[in-house]
């Protein structure tokens, strides 16, 4: 019987190693809000945890009611709206903000109704030449990001 806890305890810290593994240097994601003088911008913060580089090779929201933008110039909001997605390189223990931006559809805003939103942030490891690692998810609400970012309940 004690053979048998041993070797469950065994098995647990081989999953705990292995879960290390995979998690270890992987960047997080938050939704975030920042001040820009009278408004309040919701954004999405990406803080690489790691010691190497990492690429962050897309960044988007499902469903599309929403994009992700580096900053809030009329170029790359106009860019962003027609759906092209940042992409930037983040060096050890940085971190970026990227604004969370309303997609139009015939001149109404996608996200009058409330759903559920989940941004992926796919990256990659400076280090490491082949593949993806698996993406970072934030989930949240469309209530919720216009709740806190009053830049986007005054547009709606």
């Amino acid at each position: 019987m004690i053979e048998w806890f041993k070797s469950i305890g065994a098995l647990g810290e081989l999953f705990a190693k292995i879960f290390a593994l995979v998690v270890k240097g992987q960047p997080t994601a938050s939704f975030t809000v920042r001040d820009e003088g009278t408004r309040k911008l919701g954004c999405i913060r990406i803080t690489n945890n790691s010691d190497h580089d990492i690429a962050i090779l897309d960044a988007c929201a499902k469903p599309e009611v929403y994009f992700l933008t580096e900053d809030m110039e009329v170029r790359t909001l106009i860019e962003g709206a027609a759906g092209r997605r940042p992409t930037f390189l983040l060096k050890p223990r940085q971190e970026k903000e990227l604004f969370i931006a309303p997609l139009y559809k015939n001149g109404a805003r996608r996200d009058i109704k409330d759903q559920k939103l989940t941004f992926r942030i796919s990256w990659r490891r400076g280090n490491r030449m082949r593949g993806r690692q698996m993406p970072v998810y934030v989930r949240t609400s469309t209530s919720i990001i216009r709740q806190y970012a009053t830049a986007l309940q005054d547009s709606r």
